[in-house]
């Protein structure tokens, strides 16, 4: 398994820091991450506190690192590739540790998740699970964070489609 170097104790802050800062660069070009994956990289290469704040307070105020872009991006590929509600992604977006910004500016009202139709997403999950309109089925779509008002707006539509 892959183990993670630690960075070489410098005594010298400005190699800290631009050692730090191609760290967190790489770390960045390979996925995108919250500030907090973040700073935790860095804090576990062995990085010091106040080199990793700075790092990070540039990361950010460069555009690298953006939780609030990034919360929207994540809630997009869970409705649209997990097919996950509104419950569901809100209980998976408290386990990423956003900032409070970004949880404050999130919701689902927002221009950035306009073309999500929660409905349509809660069909598509239907039709996955067989289309079948029994208990065992509703309680699968609601573990999948779905409302109850959108499971029967889903059932309703696939009646249609079969008409």
């Amino acid at each position: 398994m892959y183990k993670k170097r630690k960075a070489p104790v410098t005594s010298d802050p400005e190699k800290a820091y631009g050692a730090a800062l191609r760290t967190a660069m790489n770390i960045v070009g390979y996925k995108d991450n919250t500030l907090y994956q973040l700073r935790t990289k860095l804090l576990e290469r062995g990085y010091s506190e106040t080199t990793v704040d700075d790092v990070c307070e540039f990361m950010t105020a460069k555009g690298y690192v953006n939780d609030s872009r990034m919360i929207f991006r994540f809630a997009r590929s869970l409705a649209l590739n997990k097919l996950y509600g509104k419950r569901r992604i809100m209980r998976e977006l408290s386990l990423k540790k956003f900032t409070d910004e970004a949880y404050d500016a999130f919701t689902f009202d927002s221009d950035e998740l306009d073309d999500v139709d929660f409905v349509e997403v809660c069909l598509k999950l239907l039709k996955k699970k067989g289309g079948a309109r029994d208990d065992k089925t509703f309680a699968c779509l609601m573990r999948y964070g779905h409302s109850p008002s959108d499971i029967k707006e889903a059932y309703r539509r696939l009646e249609n489609e079969d008409e």
